[in-house]
C-alpha cells in the first residue's frame, strides 16, 4: 500500500516512432524489498518505502513525466467541414463522434487521467477556409499538486478566411499545490469568427478543498490578420488573489469568453443583460473588434450555468448554431 501513491523515476522515454503509436516506455519497477531493507536502515526513521521514493525523487525534473502534442486540420468538402491531418501523442487523443448533419464536434481527451507538475501538452487546430466546427474536452482536466515545476498547457488555434471556430473545453480543476502555466494563441482571419472559452475551478469543492498553495499564470494573445488585437495575462499565487476582496474575493470559479467576428459589438448589449440577472458576478467590454466577457462565480455549477447562457446570447441569431453548448457538457 505504501508504494501505491510513489511516483519512480524514469528509466528512459521512448519516441514516438519506437512504440508504433507513440506511448511513452513506462520505467520499471525497483526493487521493493531493497527499498524496505534501505528504509529501515537509516537511524530513527521508520520503514517507509513511500518515504524512500520522495527522498530519491525530490522534484517534477526527476520523475517521468508526460509531453504531449496534438495537431488537427480542417477544410471544406462540398457543403461539409472534414478532418485533414490529425496527430496526438501520448496522452492527447482526438475523438470524432457523429455530428448527424450539425457543425462537426470534435473531442481532444488526455487520457493520463490529470496533469502533474513538469508536464507539457500542446494542442494546435487550423481551421482552414469556410469550415466550420467546435472542439471541446472531454472532461473537466484536473491539475495535481506539483513539486517545484508548474505544468504548461498551451492551445494555438488558426480560424481561416470566412472560418467559424468555437474552442469550448470543460473547467480546469487545480488541486491545492498545483502549479500551472497556461496560454493560449489565436488567429483569426478576414471574415471568420471565433468563440474562444478557458475556465478556472480553484480547490476540488466536493472535498472542501480550498487553493492555499501553488500558482496560475493564464496569457491571452489574440491576433488579426497579422494586426494584435488583445493581449492578457492573470496571475494567481499561493491563495493570496483568491482571498483578497481586490481580486478574486474567495470566488472558486471563473472564466474568460473571448467572441471574435461580425457582429461583436451589437451583441453586447444582450451579453450584459445576460450578466445583470446572473447568480455570478460578470462582466462584458468591446476591445478593438473583440467582445471579451469574464466571470467570477462560487462555485462550478453556477460558473457553468453563467458561461452557457453568456455563449448562448453570443450565438443568437447565428446560422446553424443552436443555444445548446457541446453535447459531452450534458450532466
Amino acid at each position: 500500500k505504501s508504494a501505491r501513491n510513489c511516483r519512480f523515476p524514469a528509466a528512459g522515454r521512448s519516441s514516438p516512432g519506437e512504440t508504433g503509436r507513440g506511448l511513452a516506455r513506462f520505467a520499471s519497477p525497483p526493487d521493493i524489498p531493497a527499498a524496505r531493507a534501505a528504509s529501515r536502515a537509516r537511524p530513527g526513521k521508520a520503514g517507509n518505502l513511500a518515504e524512500t521514493c520522495a527522498i530519491d525523487s525530490p522534484t517534477d525534473a526527476a520523475l517521468q513525466r508526460c509531453l504531449g502534442d496534438a495537431r488537427l486540420t480542417l477544410f471544406r468538402r462540398r457543403d461539409s467541414t472534414v478532418v485533414g491531418e490529425r496527430f496526438a501523442s501520448a496522452p492527447l487523443r482526438w475523438l470524432v463522434p457523429r455530428s448527424d448533419g450539425a457543425p462537426i464536434e470534435i473531442v481532444i481527451a488526455n487520457v493520463s487521467g490529470g496533469v502533474a507538475g513538469g508536464d507539457r501538452l500542446d494542442v494546435e487546430v487550423e481551421a482552414g477556409p469556410e469550415t466550420d466546427a467546435t472542439l471541446t474536452t472531454q472532461a473537466a482536466e484536473k491539475v495535481y499538486r506539483a513539486l517545484d515545476t508548474p505544468a504548461r498547457i498551451r492551445t494555438r488555434l488558426r480560424v481561416g478566411a470566412g472560418a467559424r471556430l468555437e474552442w469550448l473545453p470543460h473547467e480546469t480543476i487545480l488541486f491545492d499545490g498545483a502549479r500551472l502555466d497556461r496560454s493560449m494563441e489565436i488567429e483569426v482571419s478576414d471574415g471568420a469568427s471565433g468563440l474562444f472559452l478557458e475556465s478556472l475551478v480553484l480547490g476540488r469543492t466536493a472535498s472542501g478543498e480550498t487553493f492555499e498553495r501553488g500558482s496560475f499564470v493564464e496569457r491571452w494573445s489574440v491576433n488579426g490578420s497579422s494586426v494584435p488585437l488583445w493581449r492578457d495575462c492573470l496571475l494567481v499565487s499561493d491563495g493570496e488573489e483568491f482571498r483578497s476582496p481586490a481580486a478574486l474575493s474567495r470566488h472558486r470559479a471563473l472564466a474568460t469568453l473571448v467572441y471574435a467576428g461580425p457582429g461583436a459589438q451589437a451583441r453586447i448589449d444582450s451579453v450584459r443583460a445576460v450578466a445583470y440577472r446572473s447568480a455570478a458576478l460578470a462582466g462584458a467590454s468591446f476591445v478593438r473588434g473583440l467582445l471579451v466577457v469574464r466571470v467570477l462565480a462560487a462555485e462550478p455549477a453556477s460558473l457553468r450555468n453563467c458561461v452557457s447562457e453568456f455563449a448562448g446570447a453570443i450565438r443568437s441569431g447565428m446560422p446553424g448554431r443552436g443555444l445548446a453548448m457541446p453535447r459531452v457538457w450534458s450532466w
